[in-house]
């Protein structure tokens, strides 16, 4: 074997062992999900599947059912043998449009929270919406071109399991970069306020619901930022055929922190009403001063 061939078999073993990575991490956020969906599956049924039918129920529902489409096509293309290198771009470019859907419909929960948590402030109802749709238009314009520059080898290798990725534009970390920008504007808003509520807040019941904010505010999106970073050095430093290695993670995180948000709120709203306490919250994009509908939506038919 000249000393070409020997490089060339040295490249491919490498690029399959970087599919038998990617295919491990898929895996393994797919069982992620899947665990959390069973661990909050009792709550979602007593505080969602009863209430009546809102914008936040409907969100909350395409939020939390939606990744189980994606892991799906992830695994499919991943297990799936011989498949051609035109199949592999269709059912990749599938993933990548649906992932960055559905990290974006997750981010608009998170939005709203805070939203909420500022009370609908004026200034905030306007710009707060042009950020978001300034940080969409990134998000979706740097998946077209790096969706459009992927590339996928002809190989004849019997038998051979997922889709090895040749090259691909690295420009696809931008949409890390401006989604870690976006939920650290966010994190800094929920800080202020929380700090804000913080010392204002006088009674058990505002006391209580601070901690929500807290944690689903603060918390999450510190996870994300994290999340975000590790993925753009994912993306910055490794090989080609190794971007997508946590993208199906970025994916199902999303997800399970946007749900959780919205099931914590309502659990809190069903042990204690509070009307017209200053420092509460109540259902997504309720204003901060009430959660009694955010009781009622969630306890409404089940009485």
């Amino acid at each position: 074997m000249d000393a070409q061939s020997q490089s060339q078999s040295l490249a491919l073993f490498e690029a399959l062992q970087h599919l038998r990575l990617v295919t491990y991490f898929d895996v393994s956020a797919t069982a992620l999900y899947v665990f959390d969906y069973l661990l909050t599956l009792e709550q979602e049924v007593a505080l969602i599947w009863g209430s009546e039918w809102t914008i936040t129920k409907l969100l909350y529902l395409v939020t939390r059912y939606s990744p189980f489409l994606n892991a799906g096509v992830f695994l499919w293309q991943q297990l799936t043998p011989n498949m051609s290198a035109e199949r592999c771009l269709l059912v990749y470019k599938m993933n990548g449009w649906m992932a960055a859907a559905g990290i974006v419909l997750a981010e608009v929960i998170l939005t709203l929270r805070t939203w909420a948590v500022w009370n609908r402030h004026r200034f905030l109802t306007v710009c707060m919406p042009a950020l978001f749709l300034a940080h969409c238009v990134v998000v979706f314009t740097v998946m077209g071109i790096f969706l459009n520059s992927v590339q996928f080898p002809i190989l004849l290798l019997p038998d051979l399991k997922g889709c090895l990725l040749s090259a691909a534009n690295p420009i696809y970390r931008w949409d890390f970069i401006t989604s870690m920008i976006y939920e650290v504007v966010m994190l800094l808003l929920m800080i202020v306020k929380s700090y804000q509520q913080f010392r204002e807040a006088r009674e058990i019941g505002s006391s209580r619901l601070l901690n929500i904010i807290l944690k689903d505010g603060v918390m999450y999106y510190v996870y994300l930022s994290v999340l975000n970073i590790t993925n753009v050095i994912v993306i910055s430093s490794l090989a080609p055929d190794l971007l997508g290695l946590l993208g199906l993670l970025e994916r199902v995180i999303h997800a399970m922190l946007a749900c959780r948000v919205i099931t914590n709120i309502r659990a809190q709203a069903r042990k204690q009403v509070i009307h017209g306490s200053k420092g509460t919250i109540g259902d997504l994009g309720t204003s901060v001063g009430t959660v009694a509908f955010a009781a009622h939506d969630s306890t409404g038919s089940q009485g």
